[in-house]
């Protein structure tokens, strides 16, 4: 699940500011069901006008090196453009992360199931889709961020034709309060 968990807080990575503007709210979030068990990564959010907002994620330093090893940053800045309720962010970079990300988690996988005198498959695991959807409530009390992800690899095996399995294929639910001031956030 440590690998899961990395690729959901990692899909939402993007840079804080040093400060708020009045229309931003620093949350921190946890994946849905570990609220106090993990470390929080920070997310700010800012609705810019009815259609229109920004999602900041900060992962936190503790995926800092693996990132940077990867080639990226911790955070990252998405637009969001306003469906129904909820923001959405389709975003090639955030495809890209998703995809590079992927590729090292597989690279572990793969490495992990290798086939005594087989060598292993290259890391090429395929984002089928990658779409944030952000859930504001009406005061900036709760935020709730889903990662939709679908990302599958080509499995090891001795033979037969390609087997290709999902390394994750569904909704991985963020949620968050509002950072409390004086922990990190500048009074507006």
């Amino acid at each position: 699940m440590k690998p899961l968990y990395a690729l959901a807080a990692i899909a939402l990575l993007p840079a804080l500011a040093d400060s708020a503007a009045a229309e931003e709210v620093l949350y921190l979030m946890y994946l849905k069901g570990t609220e106090g068990k993990t470390a929080p990564f920070r997310v700010l959010w800012n609705e810019i006008d009815d259609s229109n907002a920004r999602i900041t994620i900060d992962t936190g330093t503790g995926y800092e090196t693996w990132l940077k090893k990867l080639g990226l940053d911790r955070v990252l800045a998405y637009d969001a453009k306003r469906q129904h309720q909820d923001f959405v962010v389709r975003d090639p970079q955030l495809t890209r992360f998703v995809n590079v990300v992927s590729n090292d988690l597989v690279r572990g996988l793969q490495q992990a199931t290798v086939v005594p005198g087989l060598a292993p498959p290259p890391a090429t695991a395929q984002v089928e889709g990658a779409v944030l959807l952000i859930t504001p409530s009406r005061d900036p009390a709760a935020l709730e961020v889903t990662a939709r992800l679908h990302v599958t690899y080509p499995a090891p095996q001795k033979s037969g034709p390609p087997i290709t399995k999902d390394l994750v294929n569904g909704d991985l639910v963020f949620v968050g309060q509002p950072e409390p001031k004086g922990a990190g956030q500048k009074a507006k």
